[in-house]
């Protein structure tokens, strides 16, 4: 049953509904006051015929529809919001997998870029390498360069040295003879030292014996033998009989007929290899001529043995040294032939 509500008749009831409207009023939106105000409401009598207040029911539906028009607005705007809210979660959850990709997509890269790093150090380490060994190379090819150089110079000078000459030098020193510097001879004034003497004996025999192997010549009768200032040679006729081309001196040594019979046998193997040559070429000849142990000066025609009994040893210095005169020209004669072979 609804309420009773009693009619106000008085001023004084009016002026109690207008005041509580006007608090109604007053505490709507100013938009929604004004249109309010806007409406007719009954200015001089607020009852109808029942006595019912027109102004208090006015109020009152004016509060539930305008209740219901916020709560209309406020579900409106709530679904829009939740729509909204939906919306913006699908392109957060859209925008988080793109990040997502994005960050895995950076991690590769990342990855990429430190194996790039890694390369890029290993061929630097390599690149130095190499260049550290390019460099090598070149200075040991340089080296090999300059030696190269260095072995053509002394090829080109080797090829124009003659090995006879540059092995045996044949000179002389006042009335001696020399080979290699060693004195071939002694005199009263100068007793050369037997050991000297042994040593030149050794260079002349290794000489003479080059020379004829040179010229494939196989001396008749005996055999050189170069073995240093112990030379000797063989007798071919007698291969148990050693003739020594050395001596010590003294007493013994001068009533000792092999010495004299070594360098007789050598004499001979320089007239063989004098005749040897001759067959190529006849105008070749040797300075002093040899026959059976004895020297020609052909400038006095004056003889001298190379026997050191019964001889003084100014004439037997004087026999070497026109020996290893001889020999010295065999020597150029086998250089000039063979210097190209």
């Amino acid at each position: 049953m609804d309420s009773y509500r009693a009619p106000l008749t008085s001023n004084a009831g009016q002026d109690e509904s207008i005041d509580i409207f006007q608090k109604k009023v007053h505490g709507l939106d100013p938009s929604k006051e004004e249109a309010i105000f806007k409406r007719e409401i009954p200015a001089s009598n607020s009852y109808d015929e029942d006595g019912n207040d027109f102004l208090l029911d006015f109020l009152e539906n004016l509060g539930s529809n305008e209740c219901d028009v916020k709560e209309e607005a406020l579900d409106e705007e709530l679904k829009q919001l939740k729509a909204e809210e939906e919306e913006l979660r699908k392109q957060l959850e859209s925008v988080e997998l793109e990040r997502q990709k994005v960050n895995d997509l950076i991690q590769k890269e990342k990855q990429i870029a430190k194996e790039f790093d890694d390369e890029e150090e290993r061929y630097w380490k390599e690149y130095n390498e190499f260049k550290r060994q390019v460099q090598d190379l070149e200075d040991e090819q340089r080296s090999v360069d300059n030696q190269l150089k260095y072995a053509q110079t002394q090829l080109d000078k080797l090829k124009k040295t003659n090995v006879f000459n540059a092995t045996f030098h044949i000179w002389h020193s006042g009335h001696f003879g020399t080979i290699n510097n060693f004195r071939l001879g002694r005199l009263p004034s100068v007793p050369v030292d037997w050991n000297e003497i042994n040593a030149a004996w050794g260079q002349t025999v290794l000489l003479l014996h080059s020379l004829a192997k040179k010229m494939n010549l196989t001396f008749q009768r005996y055999r050189l033998v170069p073995y240093g200032n112990h030379s000797y040679i063989e007798s071919l006729t007698d291969k148990s009989k050693e003739l020594p081309l050395y001596g010590s001196g003294g007493f013994r040594f001068f009533w000792d007929t092999k010495f004299d019979q070594a360098m007789v046998a050598f004499l001979d193997c320089l007239q063989q290899f004098k005749e040897e040559v001759e067959k190529g070429d006849t105008g070749f000849c040797l300075p002093y001529k040899m026959e059976k142990g004895k020297i020609e000066d052909n400038s006095t025609t004056t003889s001298y043995s190379i026997k050191i009994q019964f001889n003084s040893e100014e004439q037997w210095t004087k026999a070497l040294k026109f020996m290893l005169t001889n020999l010295k020209w065999g020597l150029a004669w086998v250089s000039s032939q063979f210097a190209n072979k």
